[in-house]
Formats: C-alpha cells, sequence, structure tokens
C-alpha cells in the first residue's frame, strides 16, 4: 500500500527545497506547480483563458504568460476563482494519474501549495506543512520573483494564512534555519513513519 504524503506551505517559504531534495532520496514526487504550468500550453485552456481574461495575456509566440496573468488574478479574488474554475479540474486530472503511476511504491509526495484550498488532502494519508517568518517568507519572494514589498504581501494575502495550514498539519517543518536543519528535520520525521 503507497503512503500519499502532502507536501503544502506558504509561497516562497522553502517547499520547493524540500521537494527537489526528497527527489534526490529516489521519493516520487508529482509537482502539481509544475501540473499547472503544463495545462497552461494544453489548447483547449488556452482557448478558455483567453475567452476570459483577453489576449492580452499572451506572449510574442501567442503563448499563455505567467507573469502578465500573474497580477490580474493575484489582485483581484474573483478572477482567482475564475482562473480556478478553469484550470483546477485539468490539474486534478492529471494529479490522480500521476499518483497512479507510482502506486507500487512505498511512499510517493503530492507537492501541492494549494493542497487544502483545492481539497486534495483528502487524497493524502499525511500532512507536511512548511512554514517559515513573515519577515524570511516576504524576503524571499521579493528576491526570488522580482516583486516589490507590496506585490510579494499581495500574492502571500491570495493564500490560506499558514496558521491555518499547520494546524491541519501531521508534521511541520520549519526552514527558517539551515538547509541542513531543514533537511534532517524531514529524515527524522519519514525514518519514525517508517518511510526512509
Amino acid at each position: 500500500m503507497t503512503v500519499i504524503v502532502g507536501l503544502t506551505g506558504g509561497i516562497a517559504m522553502g517547499k520547493t527545497t524540500i521537494s527537489q531534495f526528497l527527489k534526490s532520496k529516489a521519493i516520487p514526487v508529482v509537482d502539481a506547480d509544475q501540473i499547472a504550468h503544463e495545462i497552461l500550453t494544453v489548447d483547449e485552456v488556452k482557448v478558455k483563458l483567453m475567452d476570459t481574461f483577453g489576449e492580452s495575456i499572451l506572449d510574442k509566440n501567442q503563448n499563455i504568460d505567467r507573469r502578465k496573468l500573474g497580477p490580474i488574478v493575484f489582485n483581484d479574488q474573483r478572477q482567482l476563482e475564475r482562473l480556478n474554475i478553469i484550470v483546477q479540474p485539468y490539474i486534478r486530472t492529471e494529479i490522480v494519474r500521476q499518483l497512479d503511476t507510482f502506486s507500487a511504491s512505498k511512499v510517493v509526495v503530492l507537492d501541492a501549495p494549494v493542497l487544502f484550498e483545492q481539497g486534495y488532502e483528502k487524497m493524502v494519508d499525511y500532512l507536511m506543512v512548511i512554514k517559515t517568518s513573515a519577515q524570511i517568507q516576504v524576503e524571499r519572494l521579493m528576491q526570488r520573483d522580482s516583486l516589490n514589498e507590496i506585490d510579494a504581501q499581495k500574492r502571500i494575502q491570495a493564500q490560506m494564512p499558514i496558521e491555518e495550514k499547520v494546524k491541519k498539519a501531521d508534521i511541520v517543518i520549519d526552514t527558517s534555519g539551515t538547509i541542513e536543519e531543514t533537511r534532517s528535520q524531514v529524515v527524522k520525521w519519514l525514518v519514525d513513519k517508517n518511510l526512509f
């Protein structure tokens, strides 16, 4: 029986670092963000997004430009909901398909920033929530995405508060220390659960 670990947290809190570490240890990871990026290249999805948000979201090659779409949906909750209505069914279908391909594995990780928001927690056995301080989160996000502080705060506020995610967690990993300290927390929990 495969154990599915749901990996989530707030934006720029260090989830990708943990996801990459798990992959390096040969633990399969289904990456919802990567799936979401790929979904934007599906012709049917592109047409629906253009019909909803207009052609201004396209780049010069007529592909969806996430840098143009981002400000639209992160500045308006209604627009974010419209985006999710279009893309989430495609993302969910692909997540289920990929999880099925790892049915022979002892453990598989579902890496999903909107794990709770989209109800994916019902698909997992354990919930690993990544957290760090609000200050570190803002700094990381500004640096990672070349955002000013106001835009970084808007992206953070568009997500479920990290405190709510932490309440639902089976394990909370604090990424405010060194990468080695973060990794050791993950390994200890996996070993304790006999998953590593």
